[in-house]
């Protein structure tokens, strides 16, 4: 696998043209500059040919804003370890300062490196334009308009041409289509990032104090144990209240999606907060979703404790909030690397859960006695009566009921069963569900004859 980087300064369509040549909107497009901060992965083929293309932040060399200069320095790494570097420029706005100081940059890395592309190209007054671009010092340009698809194909016929030329991938990212994918998600500013940094041992995302760094769901492959790892950094999660724009909504969004795709999700919480009702909802979620869950106390290293605190801790959630009676807590510090590896193994542990399948005697003899001890409560028309019940073969704990008028089947009871498979079998951070079926009750034939009869008399 090659690497090919997109560069360029703020709001000039690399996201646009990322999603172009992907195929699929993966990056967050949005008129307002400096949308991307992280570098952004994605694997792509064209004629046979595969590569890894990396959407990159906006480089702004005018201002020494801290955020800015995280983001050039995730650019540095992209340039570094690419084989081929598409130098995107606005043809709607010609030749800027800015566009005249990272081409100063990428010539220094080699003209046979990068590749000139004007973006935004879809009118005829920016092809009459286009010639000014020549004073890059970078070629021609290849004209494209990542909108609208104009001339993306021949922009990859051109980057296949370099890539075959180069004897061999400078670096051969870990990437995988199996594994575990562990999704990090939570509020803004609760160590997110961090947490998958010091897990792949690298700066591979923006980390700030300032809350909402993260905008777009990054995932990265490690090696863990003889274990590919997935580990997808999420945005914060705000309440719909205090989302105020276009970009916090799609963030959202990406977030919510991040946790549709993974294996198991892990909720941060910033240990000198504590948990919020925005964090019960994201505990909801990814159970609504049928995904595995971890609970982390990040910032652990910020917290006067002792060595009974986080089991009190814990106690004191899983008492107080019922979404969390079942679900695996762990204690790290995201900052000092404490405990952070248990993240993953304990990660590992719930997948391992997840797949379990009970022994179907011992099952069904469990729940003969439940349904002994704590009958389904008597309704106001026609009573549920359960006739036989099984696990299902799927990818989370499924447990089907049969009944009589199972669309009575009330929420409690289903509760207490999934209760009592908790209590009985070994399912803590796992989504236990239960579903209930109809049976219908077979009419006899004389029944049948009667009601006959009665249709030919009236």
């Amino acid at each position: 696998m090659f690497i090919v980087s997109v560069v360029g300064r703020p709001n000039v369509g690399k996201s646009c043209l990322f999603n172009r040549i992907i195929g699929r909107r993966v990056a967050v497009v949005d008129d307002v500059p400096g949308v991307t901060r992280d570098r952004h992965y994605h694997d792509t083929r064209w004629n046979g040919l595969g590569f890894t293309l990396v959407d990159t932040g906006g480089l702004d060399d005018t201002t020494k804003e801290a955020m800015a200069m995280e983001i050039a320095k995730q650019v540095r790494i992209a340039c570094d370890e690419s084989d081929v570097i598409l130098f995107l420029v606005d043809a709607t706005s010609g030749v800027t300062e800015p566009d005249l100081i990272i081409a100063r940059r990428l010539r220094k890395l080699g003209r046979e490196k990068v590749l000139l592309v004007i973006n935004k190209a879809e009118s005829k007054l920016a092809l009459a334009e286009s010639g000014a671009f020549v004073a890059l010092g970078l070629g021609e340009g290849m004209l494209v308009s990542g909108l609208h698809g104009k001339g993306v194909g021949d922009l990859l016929d051109a980057i296949c041409v370099r890539l075959k030329a180069v004897k061999s991938p400078i670096r051969k990212p870990l990437t995988a289509d199996e594994g575990l994918r562990i999704a990090v998600v939570g509020r803004p500013n609760a160590g997110k990032s961090s947490l998958v940094n010091k897990l792949v041992h690298a700066d591979r995302m923006i980390v700030s104090p300032a809350p909402g760094t993260t905008r777009d769901s990054i995932d990265t492959a490690v090696e863990y144990k003889g274990n590919t790892v997935i580990l997808i950094d999420t945005a914060g999660l705000r309440k719909k209240a205090n989302v105020t724009n276009d970009v916090e909504y799609h963030c959202n969004l990406r977030a919510i999606e991040s946790i549709g795709r993974c294996d198991i999700a892990v909720l941060m919480i910033d240990s000198t907060q504590g948990i919020e009702e925005q964090d019960l909802k994201i505990v909801r979620q990814i159970l609504s979703m049928h995904k595995g869950i971890l609970v982390c106390f990040n910032k652990w290293d910020l917290r006067v404790k002792d060595h009974t605190t986080f089991d009190h801790l814990a106690a004191y959630n899983r008492k107080e909030y019922m979404e969390l009676r079942n679900v695996p807590m762990v204690s790290a510090s995201a900052l000092t690397g404490q405990r952070v590896t248990r993240v993953i193994d304990d990660a590992l542990t719930i997948k391992k859960r997840m797949g379990t399948q009970l022994p179907r005697d011992d099952f069904r003899e469990h729940v003969r006695e439940w349904i002994r001890v704590q009958p389904h409560p008597a309704t106001d028309n026609l009573p549920v009566k359960i006739v036989k019940f099984d696990q299902c073969g799927e990818r989370y704990p499924l447990f089907r009921f049969f009944a009589f008028n199972a669309k009575n089947a009330r929420e409690s009871y289903k509760r207490y069963l999934a209760n009592k498979i908790y209590e009985t079998y070994d399912f803590d951070g796992c989504p236990v569900v239960i579903e209930f079926k109809n049976l219908e009750k077979k009419r006899t034939r004389g029944a049948g004859l009667a009601a006959g009869e009665a249709q030919s008399g009236n």
